[in-house]
């Protein structure tokens, strides 16, 4: 906490500690890795993603795998669908702060079905609001990760409107 702020936050945001919630199962596509190479330039001419009969070829792979940060731009949606039923807040004013941690610790194969697993995992005081840590993950069916991430979330006081946030809001 920083010297001079509220000394608690708001109720509504200590209640998510530890708290966990999955997404629903998702599969990305061979068409939309292709189509996602072709918007993001990531993949562009590496097999790997691209060429499913060379990729299948491969020992190491089996077939072709979706890109990493194709796997980060499912954590928005998966990530907030893990969450409904936490939500309290306005995500308004809930602001992407970043990512303390990312890795992708193993490929996700083209057609896998997925989905997201999110902890509330820490709060800490910042002048104007809270930084609120996730940690995430997307997991395979089997239950095996193929990213984890720190995940960070700047919250206004705003975002609790309606649950007395202005009486919690820092100095």
């Amino acid at each position: 906490m920083e010297t001079g702020a509220s000394s608690t936050p708001p109720p509504q945001l200590q209640q998510w500690i530890g708290r966990e919630g999955v997404s629903d199962w998702h599969v990305v596509t061979q068409q939309m890795v292709d189509d996602y190479a072709h918007l993001s330039g990531d993949g562009e001419g590496e097999w790997v993603h691209l060429d499913p009969v060379r990729a299948a070829q491969e020992p190491a792979y089996g077939g072709t795998i979706v890109q990493g940060f194709f796997q980060v731009a499912h954590l928005v949606k998966l990530c907030g669908q893990a969450m409904r039923t936490q939500q309290t807040i306005d995500i308004n004013y809930a602001l992407n702060y970043g990512f303390d941690r990312l890795r992708f610790v193993r490929p996700m194969p083209v057609g896998s079905r997925f989905r997201a697993r999110v902890r509330m995992a820490g709060l800490s005081q910042r002048p104007g609001g809270y930084l609120l840590k996730q940690e995430v993950l997307l997991e395979l069916e089997d239950g095996r990760p193929t990213l984890v991430a720190d995940w960070i979330f700047f919250v206004n006081p705003r975002a609790l409107a309606g649950h007395e946030a202005a009486d919690h809001a820092p100095a």
